[in-house]
């Protein structure tokens, strides 16, 4: 395809309107994966195709930022012709758009099998490892994923807006997990301190694993133990299970009617006008 059949967003000039998807976004505002696609892939020949274009822009974002990503770029990386990008992406925010899209999926699933709702059997340790080590993993395999989620919203294509409102949601979906857990652990817990709770340690996660991934191989590892010390530190107070109670002192003996007896001075009682020790 030559580039004068290119028109103003991309989109091939002989490809009709109707080609393009019309689905209606969600109900949320995000664009769902029918209105980033030009075209739904049906067959599973179509589908590797778009996955390889998806791997491909990942990978020059990757190693080269978010603005090398462009369809030429992406396209050279999968190997393939700039049309069979356009087949199924009406521009290069698109792609960006579904692979943000596919970032959230992964991380959703994240979130479900890493935070679990019953966590009474667990030390606060071995939860907090429990749920930052697989986030910690999934930023190590997708070099991308946090340049993707850095795009600003654009003023007008909707699809450059998506990687922000998925950035939001899935921040907002991981605060109300952790504030179920925190009830879970702790119910006694007031549900303003819980939502606190939550909202800081997604708040401090996030921005630690952010700067782990920018850092030294050899750093890692100590940033990430470092977090989980701190989010430890931070929640034992409220979620660490209650240490046991101890007996309860015997009740201290009544007095008895009578005169008191003291050691550091002499009382004088009214009967015998005689020293109490």
């Amino acid at each position: 395809m030559s580039p004068k059949s290119i028109g103003p967003v991309g989109r091939p000039a002989s490809t009709p309107p109707e080609t393009a998807a019309s689905a209606t976004a969600p109900a949320d505002g995000t664009p769902g994966l029918d209105t980033t696609y030009r075209r739904r892939p049906r067959q599973p020949r179509g589908q590797k195709r778009v996955e390889l274009l998806l791997d491909a822009a990942a990978a020059v974002i990757a190693e080269s930022g978010l603005q090398a990503a462009t369809a030429e770029a992406i396209a050279l990386r999968a190997k393939t012709a700039k049309g069979s990008l356009y087949q199924f992406f009406p521009n290069r925010d698109a792609v960006l758009a579904a692979l943000a899209l596919r970032y959230a999926d992964q991380m959703r699933a994240i979130h479900e099998r890493a935070i679990p709702m019953d966590s009474q059997g667990l030390s606060l340790e071995r939860l907090i490892e429990q749920i930052v080590r697989p986030l910690a993993e999934f930023h190590d395999r997708n070099p991308a994923f946090r340049r993707v989620f850095a795009v600003n919203e654009g003023p007008s294509d909707d699809t450059r807006s998506t990687p922000v409102r998925l950035r939001s949601q899935l921040f907002d979906s991981f605060v109300d997990r952790l504030d179920l857990l925190f009830a879970a652990r702790n119910p006694a817990l007031p549900a303003r301190d819980r939502r606190r709770l939550a909202l800081i340690c997604v708040s401090v996660g996030q921005a630690v694993l952010a700067r782990r991934s920018r850092v030294a191989a050899a750093e890692k590892k100590p940033l990430l133990d470092d977090l989980q010390r701190l989010l430890v530190a931070y929640l034992a107070p409220v979620l660490e299970p209650t240490a046991p109670v101890s007996a309860p002192r015997a009740a201290p003996a009544k007095r008895a009617s009578g005169p008191r007896k003291t050691s550091a001075r002499a009382v004088v009682t009214p009967a015998s006008h005689t020293t109490a020790d």
